[in-house]
């Protein structure tokens, strides 16, 4: 039965991703926003997170900076999380506690 649930979060993980991604026309905004959001639900599911909030993303806004990555690098980022955010609210997809999907290994 886990492996069920698991398959339905990582179904509505990938139509939210594929809403974000076709929401912009560029090729390239396209790849970098792919980038960025596999790379927020990495980050996401290796500590325990209350859900999809403004201080969870606040939270990775900082391990961006803790990395070292540029300025217009946690920009570029931060705009596909919020590409994200508007999206899941706009199509009814924001959970609290069944997001990100479980890791696919």
């Amino acid at each position: 039965m886990n492996d069920l649930i698991a398959i339905q979060k990582i179904a509505r993980w990938e139509k939210l991703k594929t809403l974000v991604l076709e929401s912009v026309s560029s090729p390239i905004t396209k790849r970098v926003y792919n980038m960025a959001l596999d790379e927020f639900v990495s980050w996401f599911q290796q500590a325990p997170r209350r859900g999809f909030t403004k201080a969870t993303v606040s939270t990775g806004r900082v391990s961006l900076k803790a990395r070292g990555l540029g300025s217009s690098s946690i920009i570029v980022r931060m705009s596909a999380i919020r590409k994200l955010a508007a999206e899941a609210a706009d199509n009814g997809l924001l959970w609290r506690t069944s997001w990100p999907p479980a890791s696919r290994a």
